[in-house]
This record gives C-alpha cells, sequence and structure tokens, in this order.
C-alpha cells in the first residue's frame, strides 16, 4: 500500500512540474537573459546575410570571438570578415549547419574548432544550444539531429524553470558592459572589450579522456562539400590555445591534425604554430589578451594568404 501511495503522490506532483516545463519553454526571452553573449547570434545573422562579397566567414566557438582581430583580416586581405563564433558549448555541428545556408558563391570559410569538440559528443551542444534554438532561432529547431536533442533535453527544467524567476524580469542592466554580453561584440563579432583588462587566473585544460568522433569529422566532409558545391571555399585551422594545456593534450591534438589531413581539408598553419605562451591568454586556455590576438591573427593572415595563392580559388 505504501508503494501505491507514494507512486500516486509521485504521479500527482509530476503533473504540475511537467506542465510548469511546457510552459516556461513557451515564454520569450527574459529581459535578463536578453543580454547574454549568446544573442549576440542576431546581431551575427544579420552579417551573414547581408555583408557583401568578397567575404571571409570564421566558424568556431569562443577562441574566436575571444581570439580574433577581424579589422586586421580586413585591412590586410580585403575581404570582409564575419566572426560567428560565441560559445563552443553550441556545438560544433550546429555552428556548421547553421551558416550553410547563408554561404554565397566566393566565400571563404575557415573552421576553428576547440579541440575538444573532436572528442566525446562535446560537438552536439549543451545548454547553450538549448538556449539558441528556443530563445533566439526557433527556426533551427528542425534541424537538430538526434545527437544534439540527447544533449539539450536534460537542460529543459532548468531553462524552463529560469523564466519564471522575478529577478530574470526586474534588473538594471549595468553601465559598465562586461566581457560576457552581447554588447561587448564589435561590428564583426569579435571581443575586444577586455583588450585592456588584466588577465585572470583559471584552470588549465586536463588531458582530453573521451573517445574521439570521427561522426564529427564526416560531418566537416558534408559540410565542406555543400559549401564547395555553393561556389566556396573551406579550410580549416587551428584555435590560440594555452601552451601548458596543449602539452597535456599532444596526443588528442596530432590525431586531430591527422584525422583532418586523411579527411584531405586543407589546413592553415599547424597545431604547435597557433600554440600560445601562458602570458597572452585572458581567463580560459582559448581566450587571448589584445597582444595575443594580434598574434595570432597576424599568423592567419599569413596562413591564408598563401593558401588562396597555392589554390586556383579566385574571388573575382
Amino acid at each position: 500500500m505504501l508503494k501505491f501511495f507514494v507512486l500516486k503522490v509521485s504521479v500527482f506532483l509530476s503533473i504540475p512540474l511537467t506542465l510548469m516545463i511546457l510552459v516556461g519553454v513557451t515564454f520569450p526571452p527574459t529581459p535578463r537573459s536578453s543580454t547574454s553573449l549568446l544573442f549576440a547570434k542576431v546581431d551575427k545573422d544579420v552579417l551573414l546575410k547581408e555583408s557583401p562579397s568578397p567575404r571571409l566567414i570564421m566558424i568556431g566557438g569562443s577562441n574566436l570571438s575571444f581570439g580574433i582581430n577581424s579589422q586586421m583580416l580586413k585591412d590586410s586581405l580585403n575581404l570582409n570578415p564575419i566572426n560567428t563564433g560565441i560559445h563552443a558549448s553550441i556545438g560544433l555541428q550546429y555552428m556548421m549547419d547553421d551558416v550553410l545556408d547563408n554561404i554565397q558563391p566566393k566565400d571563404i570559410i575557415i573552421i576553428a574548432p576547440e579541440y575538444q569538440q573532436f572528442y566525446g559528443d562535446a560537438a552536439y551542444g549543451r545548454n547553450e544550444l538549448l538556449r539558441i534554438v528556443f530563445d533566439i532561432d526557433r527556426e533551427s529547431i528542425t534541424t537538430l539531429n538526434l545527437q544534439q536533442w540527447q544533449k539539450i533535453i536534460p537542460y529543459f527544467s532548468r531553462f524552463s524553470i529560469s523564466k519564471l524567476k522575478p529577478s530574470e524580469y526586474f534588473f538594471q542592466q549595468s553601465k559598465k558592459i562586461g566581457v560576457y554580453e552581447r554588447r561587448a561584440f564589435n561590428q564583426y563579432g569579435d571581443v575586444d572589450i577586455h583588450w585592456n583588462h588584466k588577465p585572470k587566473k583559471f584552470p588549465t585544460h586536463r588531458k582530453i579522456s573521451d573517445e574521439f568522433n570521427n561522426q564529427i569529422v564526416k560531418e566537416m566532409v558534408y559540410f565542406r562539400n555543400k559549401a564547395t558545391n555553393k561556389g566556396a571555399i573551406v579550410y580549416v585551422t587551428f584555435p590560440g590555445y594555452q601552451d601548458t594545456s596543449f602539452e597535456n593534450n599532444k596526443e588528442e591534438i596530432t590525431k586531430i591534425e591527422k584525422e583532418l589531413i586523411k579527411n584531405n581539408f586543407i589546413l592553415l598553419g599547424s597545431p604547435e604554430r597557433y600554440k600560445m605562451p601562458n602570458s597572452m591568454m585572458y581567463d580560459t586556455p582559448y581566450h587571448l589578451t589584445k597582444e595575443g590576438t594580434t598574434l595570432r591573427t597576424q599568423k592567419l593572415i599569413e596562413d591564408l594568404r598563401n593558401a588562396l595563392t597555392q589554390s586556383n580559388f579566385s574571388l573575382k
């Protein structure tokens, strides 16, 4: 009898909880959440749709938003840069799918994934992907595959309950722009507001323990083929990565490079070339200071210029 009673109570309590989750999901984004860096996607989508040719589209996580000076790229290469990087936890799968429909003939595309995207299921997103597709771009819900749904479903309850918190609606945004806000991104999609800040202490990355994800490499091949058919050219480069974290994962990073070569990707530089000294890191192993951003961008300009010279790809 006790077990039956507990079961009935559990079922009874689960009904309002389920309703609350469903209602919360349908709510529009809250005023507080609308200020987050994820909403930079709105501005980046405008760039993808409206930036004129010749265009340079960069795909990746925050290693791009916190590690590229697009003005340098524009001035040096006479290309219109579009930095789509926001957050690694959106997942490389979504990052590529989201760009695909906006590719134009003669686009130059650079994929610069964080190394963890190639291991385990990191490429399929987390809470950040859930917020992207339910708060910012609901039309893209239909593009999610099974692996992506499996990754975001565990975050549904927390996401929905957050919509019901009064603090999400009654708050005053500071006049001082935070590093992780939509306002922190410039006209190209770079974050440069931290360039005058002092670097912060942060933990280095330990050795990646997950299995290599061969499927995400296949998805990159699929993306490359689709983009090529649209008249674009696709390159892959490597993130600016803290040297200590790099050494902790050297074997795993070498595996990534070998798989990319095996699948005939045109690589801009090598992982070692983009290994960055600790002194040039801002607040994570992927976020660069102004000095680090300048160095990484200089290397990318050199590598892209050489690659374009060697290819038959014409911007005319």
